[in-house]
């Protein structure tokens, strides 16, 4: 990933003491440390399969002042300013108050203009403090109440705007408002309409599959392996989406009304028609089978071996139990 910070901007929301502090002045994004941390922070989140895709609403604000700073109409800091003070009003209207630190750019990534929001929560840390008094030196340690995420930590809300496009990244937490429910980030800061992400896409169709599975008495450890092998055929044919009009037919393959189930199940889940490949599905394919037994006893086994009585046989008992054959081994291997 090629990253290049053109703009940056810092502005300081505190809304459980009532102070903001919106910078009038840019970051030195020429000073090599703070250009790093920034990177370093963009690089971890923006291919994060919990990110949200999104499309503004006709009337957002956000769109209509990135459009006039875009069109020169505006500077960098009073559009930026408008984002601060938009969402300093959510988490002052929150029903939890909560403090933050918006550090807001722009930036080329991947040769892409884009418009970055990172919403760096203030958590509680500690320092140390030189304190001179009667000609002595006491060094103190003190508690600091607004500590940004460090480099190896993770930014767990934020926004990517492309600049020719206006297509939406985002991810963000839900707050209490006023009774309602709403993402902080794209609710309200940038009042736009998002789907669920790759990842909620994914964990809902695996979920809904084994719960269908279940419910008319079929395998679920066969449904998993049926997810898996389907996933990494896919990978393998370098497929950039998942369709779960595919993925149906995969799984339920001998079961019309099943797969008729699945389908309605996944709409009603707001699952899109198009769910986009990553590394976090990817994770998942290639993960093994793990099943657990009611005697607590876990056997992990890869997804290929299921029904493959060279490796494993889960046999039916004359009492209504299960016996699990492990089979053709060469070795043993303790791990702790």
């Amino acid at each position: 990933m090629i990253i290049t910070v053109k703009k940056a901007i810092l502005h300081i929301l505190d809304a459980v003491s009532g102070v903001t502090v919106y910078s009038d002045e840019e970051i030195d994004v020429s000073n090599e440390s703070i250009c790093a941390f920034i990177i370093k922070h963009i690089e971890k989140i923006y291919d994060e399969p919990g990110a949200r895709e999104g499309e503004f609403n006709d009337a957002s604000g956000f769109k209509y002042h990135l459009s006039e700073y875009i069109k020169g109409e505006t500077g960098f800091c009073k559009f930026t300013q408008f984002v601060s003070e938009k969402l300093y009003d959510g988490i002052s209207s929150a029903e939890k108050s909560m403090s933050c630190d918006l550090i807001i750019e722009e930036c080329v990534i991947n040769e892409k203009e884009v418009t970055a929001v990172l919403k760096c929560d203030n958590k509680p840390g500690y320092t140390h403090q030189v304190f001179q008094e009667n000609g002595a030196i006491r060094n103190e340690i003190i508690n600091h109440y607004a500590i940004l995420p460090s480099p190896s930590g993770t930014i767990s809300e934020y926004a990517f705007i492309d600049m020719n496009d206006f297509k939406i990244k985002c991810k963000g937490k839900k707050v209490n408002i006023d009774g309602e429910s709403l993402d902080i980030m794209a609710d309200v800061m940038l009042e736009c309409v998002y789907d669920i992400s790759s990842k909620e896409s994914f964990n809902a169709m695996n979920k809904i599959a084994k719960k269908i599975s279940e419910d008319n008495g079929a395998d679920s450890i066969e449904t998993s392996a049926k997810i898996k092998k389907f996933v990494t055929e896919s990978i393998s044919e370098a497929d950039e989406y998942i369709e779960p009009v595919e993925f149906a037919d995969a799984v339920f393959d001998n079961s019309p009304a099943m797969r008729k189930e699945f389908v309605e199940k996944t709409r009603e889940a707001s699952v899109p028609e198009k769910v986009k490949m990553n590394d976090y599905i990817g994770k998942k394919a290639t993960k093994n089978i793990k099943i657990v037994t009611d005697t607590g006893i876990e056997i992990s086994f890869p997804a290929e071996y299921y029904r493959d009585e060279e490796h494993i046989s889960i046999i039916n008992n004359p009492d209504g139990t299960l016996r699990i054959q492990i089979n053709n081994i060469g070795e043993i291997t303790n791990k702790l």
